[in-house]
């Protein structure tokens, strides 16, 4: 259903803090893995096929090029490809997995079968000196349906990581992931920084 503005900056100023008790309050960075291709699923038992996948429970992954199949978000967050969509594995077996909206959920129901999708795993980054942390995030109120942030951000990022995701989140560490947001990936050949110039989250689509 469409929410109006008044309710959306209601759902947005909640997430800076008013409510829940664990509102947004910190950004992280996530790097995609190489993408799981032809990967199956059957609406008889909601459950993806790809021989020696690798992935485990608690996997965080985000579903791309889907053909055929409803009940599942396709997109990879790119322009022209949709938004981001974050699922989690459970399930997980040699060659089968579920997906779940939330780490430990029952498994989403596939409401038709999917004959082709790709599956990437996306994984915080780790490591580095200085070492990669997750940076406390702040927001102006809500205006018109959107809300944006109030100071730039720095992340250290280690020798050999990819960021391809901004990631947002109730904790410094572990916590609930809240949203993701796909970006133009960079590459760090040696240690280096990103900076977060802006993190806008809004409603305007809802």
């Amino acid at each position: 259903m469409p929410y109006s503005v008044a309710a959306k900056n209601l759902m947005l100023n909640a997430l800076r803090g008013a409510a829940p008790a664990t509102p947004l309050t910190h950004v992280g960075l996530l790097d995609a893995a190489s993408p799981l291709t032809a990967v199956t699923a059957v609406t008889s038992t909601d459950t993806f096929t790809k021989t020696a996948h690798g992935l485990v429970n608690a996997d965080l992954v985000v579903l791309t090029e889907k053909t055929g199949g409803s009940g599942v978000t396709a997109g990879d967050g790119g322009n022209g490809n949709g938004a981001a969509y974050p699922y989690f594995v459970v399930a997980a077996a040699a060659n089968t997995f579920q997906l779940s909206v939330l780490s430990g959920w029952t498994a989403v129901d596939i409401a038709t079968d999917i004959s082709t999708t790709t599956v990437t795993k996306l994984v915080e980054l780790t490591g580095g000196t200085p070492a990669y942390a997750r940076k406390a995030i702040a927001f102006n109120a809500a205006a018109a349906g959107s809300m944006d942030d109030t100071a730039t951000l720095v992340f250290d990022v280690p020798a050999g990581a990819v960021v391809d995701y901004v990631s947002y989140y109730s904790a410094l560490t572990a916590g609930t992931l809240l949203a993701i947001s796909k970006i133009v990936s960079e590459t760090f050949a040696v240690q280096g920084t990103y900076t977060l110039t802006d993190a806008d989250l809004d409603l305007l689509g809802c």
